[in-house]
């Protein structure tokens, strides 16, 4: 369900009739895995700005979300359901549906921080508000979740639907006005509410795929994933060329994701190229190609541990097919004698990232975003800078690897 270690096993064997190295131990990589079975958490804003996404019926999705995910999420697993404001109450059997309707919104104040403070990370979490959060009130739900999730390699995705709407919105401007907004049926002017999905990386993507399956309505709906694996290409997908003083090896029987090599000769550089046709999980953010980071590890068995070496010349570079636009390649490249012990196995991890600069925000979020100065009921105040700032922290926290390419060498 979750991420799963790919169990190798846990001492260093050496065959009677040579040297030739039949085991190594658990490998430190993850492998990701398809989550079809998870409890979910459902959190629902009742503060009073929430409740005219109940009061027009056309092209009404949100009238229809508490069944939406009680249904959906119920295909996963046990699914709880909440109210919160400035506090937090469960609900119980099927009183979750009461959000349909306008009278259950009286919470005067909001705080997502609270929820994600008490979310369970071994669940789902997914949070519906309209992210209409003050500066202060935002800076501290991003520092929990930077804390809770980030920090413990998980995934956060965003939502976000256009609804009809009429009714009031709280705290508008600097002033901190109170504003009355009719969308009408006129989908220029649907208000957008969000879903703040949280929890494992697998659980997360599969959410996403299942929702997007089941919005039928004609809503404005977009996506956007802040997770680590931007890719699940690896060694089972990669198609392997190029191969300078390394030779395929499959004493280890690895598996297919994690390649196994033996050197031509300990004393010449050895390289080779992967290419792989890209395809990003739904929501990613775009990046700029040519702002990469690219991080080399290199571990060498000692006993049933891996040990980091303390420097190496691993060096990956990412090129692009220009003929294919989902089409990559990258080639790794190392001096064996500078990198690699020649007495015990080595496993090797490359991540090539994009920097912050280079990881952008889908197009979708500036346009659906407002300044305070100038407020407009069918975008999100300072939407851009709320995402944003997950989107930064996600990279400062836990860089999100275009692709990682991990490989073991034997002597």
């Amino acid at each position: 369900m979750r991420k799963l270690l790919l169990i190798i096993c846990a001492t260093i064997l050496i065959c009677g009739c040579g040297n030739k190295i039949q085991s190594v131990p658990t490998l430190p990589v993850t492998v990701e895995t398809s989550a079809d079975k998870f409890d979910t958490d459902i959190y629902f804003d009742a503060t009073v700005s929430m409740r005219g996404f109940t009061t027009l019926p056309v092209n009404n999705f949100y009238v229809t979300l508490p069944d939406v995910l009680g249904d959906m999420c119920g295909n996963f697993g046990t699914v709880k359901f909440f109210a919160f404001g400035e506090g937090i109450h469960a609900l119980d059997g099927r009183s979750h549906r009461q959000f349909a309707a306008p009278d259950v919104y009286v919470e005067a104040i909001t705080s997502v921080a609270n929820v994600v403070a008490r979310a369970d990370t071994s669940h789902l979490s997914v949070i519906v508000t309209d992210l209409f959060e003050s500066d202060s009130d935002w800076s501290l739900v991003a520092q929990k979740i930077r804390e809770r999730f980030f920090a413990a390699h998980l995934t956060v995705a965003v939502v976000g639907i256009r609804n009809p709407f009429a009714g009031e919105i709280f705290d508008v401007g600097l002033s901190g006005a109170k504003f009355n907004y009719n969308s009408f049926d006129d989908p220029n002017r649907y208000r957008p509410f969000y879903l703040l999905v949280l929890g494992h990386d697998d659980a997360v993507k599969n959410f996403l795929r299942k929702f997007n399956e089941r919005q039928t309505f004609a809503n404005d709906t977009a996506y956007l994933l802040l997770t680590e694996n931007l890719s699940s290409a690896d060694f089972s997908t990669f198609e392997l060329s190029e191969v300078e003083n390394f030779y395929s090896d499959d004493t280890l029987n690895l598996g297919g994701r994690v390649k196994e090599f033996g050197l031509d000769t300990f004393a010449e550089p050895a390289s080779f190229v992967v290419n792989w046709s890209h395809e990003p999980p739904l929501g990613t953010c775009p990046f700029d190609l040519s702002q990469v980071n690219t991080s080399a590890e290199v571990f060498s068995a000692n006993g049933d541990e891996w040990s980091p070496r303390e420097s190496n010349d691993v060096r990956a570079t990412l090129l692009k097919d220009d003929r294919q636009s989902d089409l990559f390649l990258a080639k790794v490249s190392l001096t064996p004698e500078k990198s690699l012990s020649d007495i015990a196995a080595n496993f090797v991890r490359i991540k090539i990232s994009p920097t912050v600069n280079g990881f952008q925000l889908p197009a979708w979020v500036e346009a659906w975003s407002c300044d305070a100065t100038s407020f407009n009921g069918a975008k999100t105040v300072n939407l851009s800078r709320v995402l944003g700032s997950l989107k930064d922290s996600l990279v400062e926290t836990s860089p999100p690897a275009f692709v990682e390419i991990n490989f073991v060498v034997t002597p």
